[in-house]
């Protein structure tokens, strides 16, 4: 499944493809492509990117031949691929391809001054995407947003955001 995703098929490659598909890697070609969670990529799919990433090239399934790509990847994760590497769950080579320029971003309970500017980010955003305008959050909710834990990234603080927003909205 994760192997026709990435790299595609073509019509009748197997039962139930009535029509081809091509692929989020051919579809991001003279772009930018974003592999979220890669260290969950299985095993046998990894030989292949690897592939890719190498020469540019993608077969889709199906399909006769390579077809070349010119694509910028960006690998994320929230595993420990050096770990995954000493247990044999990921790559050594593809891990090295893929780390070639590493940029950590802490959980944001590990940036609590970057609450408040989000949270003013996200209320002036959405206020001015509703049209209702003077909105704010009340003191308790912000010491919520504060004291919160955090256990995601950026898309919990989003998601929180919203929920906040909807009450708001909601309610006035």
């Amino acid at each position: 499944m994760v192997d026709s995703q990435l790299f595609g098929y073509r019509r009748g490659a197997f039962t139930g493809a009535v029509q081809g598909f091509r692929g989020v890697i051919e579809a991001a070609d003279g772009g930018t492509l974003l592999l979220d969670e890669v260290g969950e990529l299985p095993l046998e799919i990894q030989p292949k990117l690897l592939r890719f990433l190498d020469s540019g090239e993608v077969q889709a399934l199906g399909e006769a031949g390579p077809r070349r790509l010119k694509v910028r990847v960006v690998a994320a994760t929230n595993a420990d691929l050096e770990k995954l590497v000493q247990e044999g769950r990921f790559r050594e080579d593809l891990f090295y391809r893929l780390n070639v320029v590493r940029f950590r971003l802490p959980p944001l309970r590990e940036r609590r001054e970057e609450i408040e500017p989000l949270i003013s980010m996200f209320l002036s955003k959405y206020s001015a995407e509703f049209g209702k305008h003077g909105i704010s959050l009340s003191q308790a909710a912000r010491e919520h947003l504060l004291l919160f834990s955090w256990p995601g990234m950026s898309e919990n603080c989003r998601t929180r955001c919203v929920a906040l927003w909807r009450s708001v909205t909601r309610n006035r």
